[in-house]
């Protein structure tokens, strides 16, 4: 994502998973995220009922993000590191025309 030529915003996603969504940290708390995540859930839930993504369990920030953003937990991961976090989502149906 570029905002006036420079880089602000990076999402990578592999399959039905966003792997990693960063944020220039001066350009945080602008609405950033949300819309770099709301478009990487459209262009993923036209291909995938379902996505995931995970997080550190102790970067609350970014658990209390994807949570207001419409994610619900799954469950902790098992790792050898710091505790993570999955997150899914849901395709929601339209209605039948």
């Amino acid at each position: 994502m570029e905002a006036g030529g420079v880089l602000v915003g990076l999402l990578i996603t592999e399959g039905s998973t966003i792997d990693l969504l960063m944020i220039d940290v001066d350009r945080q708390r602008q609405g950033l995220g949300r819309l770099l995540l709301s478009q990487a859930e459209q262009l993923l839930f036209a291909e995938y009922q379902e996505i995931r993504l995970e997080t550190f369990a102790s970067n609350v920030t970014a658990v209390a993000f994807y949570e207001a953003c419409g994610w619900s937990v799954s469950g902790k991961l098992e790792t050898d590191g710091p505790d993570r976090i999955e997150f899914r989502r849901h395709r929601e149906h339209a209605g039948t025309a």
